[in-house]
């Protein structure tokens, strides 16, 4: 598995308010780079179309309140992944947030998708900040 991950960035608010914005899938919709060319979501799975890619759908296989959430695909996907959200709270009105992919990789697609899906957290982590900062 390599693992790929974001910035780590602060958030002024508690964790329990970073964690409750993430577990809701349509949220999901703010913190899309544009390489997303569309997002659909319901209760429990977001679905992106996401360019060079595909159709992704993601669902919440795993919460623990409130530091941590992982998604994993739920249709066919070219490589085996997990994306996970790592909550630490800092004290009660700060919080520190970063993004991780595990995914299966082989060296050659290790080499072209590395940088790509690193981007990818890094722009939903800013993102993230941006708006619960505001």
């Amino acid at each position: 598995m390599v693992e790929i991950r974001s910035n780590t960035n602060t958030i002024n608010k508690s964790s329990t308010e970073v964690f409750e914005f993430l577990s809701v899938p349509e949220n999901y919709r703010i913190l899309m780079p544009s390489k997303v060319r569309s997002f659909s979501s319901t209760e429990d799975t977001a679905t992106l179309d996401i360019e060079g890619v595909g159709s992704v759908e993601l669902a919440f296989t795993e919460k623990t309140i409130p530091s941590f959430i992982e998604m994993k695909p739920q249709n066919k996907v070219p490589f085996e992944f997990n994306i996970q959200w790592n909550i630490r709270e800092i004290s009660s009105d700060v919080t520190e947030v970063e993004a991780v992919i595990n995914a299966k990789l082989n060296f050659m697609m290790k080499m072209m998708a590395e940088k790509m899906l690193g981007d990818f957290l890094n722009v939903q982590v800013h993102k993230l900040t941006e708006h619960l900062n505001a």
